[in-house]
């Protein structure tokens, strides 16, 4: 077989040899992921352990476990824009609070937002891979009466105490308005995934729809927002 692949690969570039074929130890693909991920551990007054489920781990007092599948949607807790929204959730989750997870991916922060006390959470994604992949977040962390995923965009007819949007600089800008029509009155939103270079446009952005940036986190390069909306009285249009 590898003698073929050699001869197909001569035949097809002209006798140039451009990559090489290589045998590879027979193994169990299925679970060479395994491999790649480890747990993840984000510091704070709570901290909170994104734990695969190939690994065994018995929390320590106070921490906060979340069995997650790494899958093809974004949201593993290695990226710092993720990590920086999950420590932003541990400071601003008093509990009881109504959640919106815009652009879920896998579902973790919607499941970190429930585990820290949140009422409940809608969880919201474009993506039909990411939806299945948060549901089954959902399914393995226990929260089906707590978390509702759903395959669509912002709410429009729903306001929630908090709002979370892990996405990139220029789609936070596009959807701005809909994101701060989504909150209550005083309501809180989360805006990540964004490097330092953009953060002032992006809270300009944000300041025309009447938040206000209350305090910011950074990892490296990438910056996490907390802006606060206005209270009923002072609404715009109002």
């Amino acid at each position: 077989m590898e003698a073929t692949a050699r001869a197909s690969a001569s035949r097809l570039f002209n006798g140039e040899q451009l990559f090489e074929v290589t045998r590879m130890p027979s193994r169990d693909w299925r679970t060479a992921w395994h491999d790649h991920f480890a747990l993840v551990r984000i510091p704070g007054a709570r901290p909170i352990i994104i734990r695969p489920p190939h690994i065994a781990y018995d929390a320590k007092q106070n921490e906060l476990v979340i069995d997650l599948v790494p899958g093809l949607a974004f949201g593993t807790g290695q990226h710092q824009s993720t990590r920086l929204c999950l420590r932003l959730l541990a400071e601003m989750i008093d509990g009881g609070e109504r959640v919106l997870d815009v652009g879920t991916g896998s579902g973790i922060l919607a499941v970190a937002a429930a585990e820290l006390g949140a009422a409940s959470v809608v969880a919201t994604d474009i993506d039909p891979l990411a939806v299945d992949a948060a549901r089954q977040t959902v399914r393995q962390n226990q929260l089906l009466g707590r978390v509702e995923v759903r395959e669509s965009t912002i709410p429009a007819d729903e306001q929630f105490d908090l709002v979370l949007a892990n996405l990139t600089a220029d789609i936070l800008q596009h959807l701005a308005g809909d994101l701060a029509s989504a909150l209550t009155p005083g309501g809180r939103l989360i805006a990540s995934g964004l490097i330092a270079d953009r953060q002032d446009e992006v809270v300009a952005t944000f300041s025309e729809c009447g938040l206000r940036l209350h305090f910011d986190r950074s990892e490296d390069e990438w910056r996490a927002l907390a802006f606060q909306g206005p209270p009923e009285h002072s609404l715009p249009g109002r």
